[in-house]
């Protein structure tokens, strides 16, 4: 049985090709496991905590596996970020939650990045950042901010790429929300004053009540209207930041500049090491000494390269074990114990204990809800 179930998973890779980068360039935005950083998930959590809505509560809900979530630059996919936004809407009934974490922006929701933003001359330095270092917070496969005029108005406008779609990210209206309420609020914030919008658009439908939405923004806001905007004045883009500093401006864009490297380098070093441990699962040889083996590399330089790209072994060989016991528990011909088996368990007592941590039931269980 265990052969024939070694045999399918080179059927299982093909899907598992589409959560992990290329073994030799950087992720690909059409196979790469879109991410964002966690600290933009940290603020839904202060979110809903105002509603009363514990962390672990929504993290139990929506079976998002362990993050550190306190870790400076650490990632989530994208696609638990999503989830995370549906489980706090389904747990709170509340379809303004996007509009308070608006209001709970401040420059650390995204990280480096909102301090670059905070410290620079004028507001429309600090837009003009935004697609420069954009990657700090959201993985540049997923969405652009672009900017243009129309009229004598700036437009700010938030697009979800095709490529994310194709790649089983679908568009999501809570996360569109959220992003464009941000952007608004933290411009307020920085420039330390009101900042009046000419308009505000969703490309989606309106939701049932939009007066939230109206006086959020405090201006029309216009909903199916094809695109995620805001529009305002062009004379805002000279509007001076309260908290400007040229020094620490030019640290904050250095440092920026320092946590997209990493991320390329990580991309790629952790990517080639995921890789290799598919295959090596199945044959319990799992193990820092092989990988590097495979790869030409010696223990100790793969364990540098892993710290330079702030990984660790065991790290990423838990979150390639998490990622592929969903996809293999999907795949009915798959029995608890082969999957423990392709994972690289010896018993299926073992598997089941892991994955209770990762997502607080059974590997049973689980199957049972997809």
């Amino acid at each position: 049985m265990f052969e024939a179930a070694c045999r399918r998973m080179t059927a299982v890779l093909s899907i598992r090709d589409t959560m992990t980068p290329s073994t030799s360039t950087a992720a690909d935005p059409n196979t790469a496991p879109l991410s964002v950083n966690v600290a933009y998930a940290r603020r839904l959590f202060d979110v809903v905590e105002r509603f009363g809505l514990p962390r672990a509560v929504l993290l139990k809900h929506a079976r998002v596996g362990r993050t550190d979530w306190e870790a400076a630059q650490a990632r989530l996919p994208l696609a638990d970020l999503v989830t995370l936004f549906e489980s706090a809407l389904t747990l709170s009934g509340r379809r303004d939650l996007v509009l308070e974490f608006g209001r709970q922006v401040r420059p650390d929701t995204f990280d480096v990045l909102g301090y670059a933003l905070m410290t620079c001359r004028n507001l429309g330095e600090a837009i003009g950042l935004v697609p420069l270092y954009g990657r700090v917070v959201f993985d540049s496969g997923y969405s652009e901010t672009r900017f243009s005029r129309e009229g004598a108005n700036v437009k700010m406008t938030w697009v979800v790429l095709p490529e994310a779609t194709q790649a089983g990210l679908p568009y999501s209206e809570l996360l569109t929300e959220s992003l464009i309420a941000s952007w608004f609020r933290l411009g307020r914030w920085i420039a330390g004053t009101d900042m009046p919008l000419v308009e505000a658009r969703f490309r989606h439908a309106a939701p049932e009540d939009t007066v939230p939405f109206e006086t959020f923004f405090d201006c029309p806001v216009r909903f199916a209207a094809g695109e995620n905007a805001l529009l305002f004045s062009s004379d805002l883009l000279a509007l001076p930041l309260v908290r400007a500093d040229a020094e620490l401006n030019l640290a904050m864009r250095d440092e920026a500049r320092k946590v997209i490297d990493r991320q390329d380098l990580g991309e790629d070093i952790g990517g080639q090491v995921r890789q290799m441990l598919v295959p090596l699962m199945p044959k319990c040889e799992a193990s820092l000494k092989c990988v590097a083996s495979g790869l030409g590399l010696t223990p100790r330089t793969l364990q540098r390269r892993l710290a330079s790209a702030e990984f660790s072994f065991q790290t990423l060989l838990d979150a390639t074990r998490r990622e592929l016991a969903q996809v293999y528990l999907r795949d009915p011909a798959l029995s608890a114990l082969d999957v423990a088996l392709l994972l690289g368990y010896a018993e299926q007592s073992s598997f089941t204990r892991a994955f209770k941590s990762w997502f607080g039931q059974t590997p049973t269980a689980y199957r049972q809800s997809q």
